[in-house]
């Protein structure tokens, strides 16, 4: 089934604009500017409380519940959002194209969701002006083109694509808790040792039961006539609390001996020297994800020498509370930026449990690790079940 394809303005109605800073209300409004929406969520998080004679001057577009909201700006990203009850009355940046729908001619919910679908969203990017800062105007949003079935079909259209996305926003929601569960396993097993009234005091330096070393430096000065080879290294960017970010690994030209020095092995712990504060102790364990790469000079490589003591354990213990503190006390602080060097990590205090926990907790892990897995592939059935249904419903094959 085929529907007449309509300018989308002529489905909408009017909204109503102001400008704060003239208004004669001292009242607090929430301000909705574009980084309010989370584009991945599709929703208003974080409205800014504004007080009239603060306000910025993009704030002028009055909204009510059900208006959605598209911003005009990088529309590749596709930040759009529902106006939902709680902000009725809110204002929001004329960065938005604020779509209010003619209630006699087009439902809420299904504009909604066909601004989020390809079509529209490569609609916008084609029509795009700006090499550095790409957007559209609200006119050129108006004449996008729509399907525009009866109304009682856009509801019924909207409501299955409601249902599929909410399954969506279970299973993700679902995978964050799973997240938190490594924590939880390590508090459960250690959690007295390390915190409670009869916490442990036998504790190892760090460097007795691991080589620490730091790596590469950039721009460092090579000796005439040197063999190099273009060499893949991590950078700060590419550790992350427990995870690697492999995204975007850059190149640099390393001597054999570098090579050999700076090499990372299956097990290393890499952790990051410094940052915020409170990302003190952030690292991963490595296991060969990239063959023959080295590190950078800001990133720690820890090797266990100790056969007994598990590197997974010792990432974990690192990363904890317990290890944060010690890091945050060690820590030199500038402007914000905590940093420890070499001989902190190698004084760190490891409180090191016998061997069998360590490995009983390396296997937890492991069955998290796998019940996560599957979860992220049902995710990512669901997600190809909702792009089939978006686009079926659309061409009226629903």
């Amino acid at each position: 089934m085929s529907w007449q394809m309509a300018p989308l303005g002529e489905v909408l109605a009017p909204i109503q604009t102001w400008n704060p800073r003239r208004a004669a209300a001292s009242d607090v409004f929430d301000y909705i500017d574009l980084s309010s929406v989370d584009r991945d969520e599709k929703a208003i998080m974080a409205p800014t409380p504004t007080i009239p004679s603060e306000a910025p001057s993009r704030a002028r577009q009055l909204v009510k519940s059900g208006d959605i909201l598209v911003s005009t700006v990088r529309p590749n990203l596709n930040a759009v959002a529902v106006v939902e009850e709680e902000l009725d009355g809110a204002t929001a940046s004329t960065g938005f194209s604020v779509l209010r729908p003619d209630e006699k001619k087009a439902a809420s919910r299904y504009i909604y969701h066909w601004v989020r679908t390809p079509s529209f969203v490569a609609d916008m990017v084609r029509k795009a002006t700006g090499a550095s800062y790409p957007a559209v105007s609200d006119k050129i949003v108006a004449e996008s083109l729509i399907p525009l079935p009866p109304l009682e079909e856009q509801r019924r259209i909207a409501g299955i694509l409601d249902a599929a996305d909410a399954l969506r926003r279970c299973r993700r929601e679902a995978l964050a808790l799973l997240d938190t569960l490594p924590g939880a396993i390590f508090a459960e097993m250690f959690g007295d040792r390390l915190y409670g009234p009869d916490r442990a005091t036998d504790t190892v330096p760090l460097a007795e039961v691991a080589h620490i070393q730091s790596g590469i430096t950039k721009g460092r000065r090579l000796k005439s006539g040197e063999k190099t080879e273009e060499t893949a290294y991590l950078a700060v960017a590419n550790v992350q609390d427990k995870r690697l970010d492999l995204s975007n690994v850059k190149m640099i030209e390393a001597t054999e001996k570098e090579r050999e020095r700076y090499a990372l092995a299956v097990g290393d712990l890499l952790l990051t020297e410094g940052g915020d504060p409170d990302k003190l102790g952030r690292g991963t364990v490595w296991n060969d994800e990239i063959p023959g790469a080295i590190h950078q000079n800001h990133i720690f490589r820890v090797r266990v020498t100790d056969e007994t003591v598990q590197p997974i354990f010792l990432s974990h213990l690192l990363s904890s509370p317990y290890g944060r503190g010690y890091f945050l006390r060690m820590a030199k602080q500038t402007t914000g930026i905590a940093s420890i060097n070499k001989t902190q990590l190698s004084g760190f205090p490891a409180i090191l449990p016998d061997e069998g926990e360590q490995i009983e907790f390396v296997q937890r892990l492991k069955s998290y690790q796998d019940q996560k897995e599957r979860y992220i592939s049902h995710l990512g059935e669901v997600d190809c079940l909702f792009a089939s249904l978006q686009s079926r419903a659309f061409a009226g094959e629903l």
